[in-house]
């Protein structure tokens, strides 16, 4: 489709604004936006390609649905066949969950690219990607955005002085989470609910009441990865403010079991070696 409408600016940590400055005059044929939960990796994406007129094909899960696949792949590609009257820029998100099969279906779009096409691939990890994809792409790395921008993204809200201090902690320099818990009571109360779950199992790591709070996880991936991702930040602050040789083991218990996770690793498993 094409757009008419002048995109939103996306929040974006001060240095990475030159860069994305950059690619917004002068858009390579490739670019991966490496960006980690909770940064404006899509509304980067959405900018670079509303910027200038362009048809957007946006590739992305099919509903229910956890990988993008190669029929996608070459659904797309038939429509980059056709005849354009303008830029096209093709968005895929997450590019990271497009299966093997299908990023080697990609990879002749980028050997052989048509003239005016752009592709925009958004990942939480881009190693995640094939190195013959990485090769063939500009790579822009968003980061985390200072307290500073945080705190004003939350000026306009109505939260309460405890709802902001929690959401400035759980979210810190990653907007796109602050603004979704921010706006939606239902996520921030979910979040709360898997702290408090965070706080038992690093206050009494091993005990029976550690062990009670994970079986709720096990069956859901995304929010055991919710989870870990509060299990370290909770640990991050723990070893800036009181620091002890405790922490760096179980800091690499944590991020062990996330890789687990983002590989399609057992949530029992993986979760279960951090507790025990």
């Amino acid at each position: 489709m094409t757009n008419t409408r002048p995109p939103r600016t996306p929040v974006v940590a001060h240095r990475d604004r030159a860069t994305l400055h950059q690619l917004a005059n002068r858009l390579p044929q490739a670019v991966i936006i490496n960006a980690e939960r909770g940064l404006d990796g899509i509304g980067t994406a959405e900018y670079l390609a509303k910027l200038t007129p362009s048809e957007v094909i946006r590739l992305q899960p099919l509903e229910a649905k956890t990988t993008i696949t190669t029929e996608q792949v070459r659904t797309m590609i038939a429509m980059l066949r056709t005849h354009a009257t303008v830029r096209r820029v093709i968005v895929i998100n997450p590019a990271d969950q497009m299966s093997e099969a299908a990023q080697n279906a990609l990879l002749k779009s980028l050997e052989e690219p048509n003239a005016n096409t752009h592709f925009l691939l958004v990942t939480e990890n881009e190693q995640q990607l094939l190195a013959t994809i990485r090769s063939r792409c500009q790579v822009l790395t968003l980061h985390r955005t200072s307290l500073v921008q945080d705190e004003t993204l939350l000026d306009a809200t109505s939260l309460t002085a405890s709802e902001r201090r929690q959401i400035l902690f759980l979210a810190a320099g990653r907007p796109l989470l602050i603004r979704q818990l921010a706006r939606t009571p239902k996520l921030l109360s979910e979040y709360q609910a898997i702290a408090a779950d965070a706080k038992c199992i690093l206050s009494t790591p091993g005990s029976y009441e550690a062990l009670r709070t994970l079986p709720s996880y096990f069956t859901d991936r995304a929010k055991a990865l919710q989870l870990i991702d509060i299990l370290l930040t909770m640990v991050a602050f723990q070893m800036k403010t009181q620091p002890s040789p405790a922490h760096q083991p179980l800091l690499d218990r944590i991020i062990t079991a996330e890789t687990r996770l983002t590989h399609n690793g057992n949530v029992r498993l993986a979760l279960l070696n951090i507790v025990v």
